[in-house]
């Protein structure tokens, strides 16, 4: 991931990720406290890598906690499997 936009309340990141990893992380950021708004989207699928848009207070840590909370579930289902 590439920082597009850094701003005291907003960040924008460029990454190469599908969909797949996206909604999740914006699902996850939606539970962290203090988020205003997280979406992802691109201009054009073919053309454009997607960019990932977060808004609200202390996003490093909302960014943290989401990926560990997605690391948290994958190394439960990997015991159960």
């Amino acid at each position: 991931m590439k920082v597009v936009e850094s701003k005291e309340n907003k960040v924008v990141l460029e990454t190469d990720e599908t969909a797949t990893l996206l909604n999740l992380l914006v699902e996850r950021l939606w539970n962290e406290k203090g988020i205003k708004k997280a979406a992802y989207g691109c201009k054009h699928p073919f053309l454009e890598k997607n960019q990932l848009i977060i808004e609200g207070t202390n996003i490093k840590k909302a960014v943290e906690n989401a990926c560990n909370s997605i690391i948290k579930d994958c190394n439960k289902l990997l015991k159960q499997i």
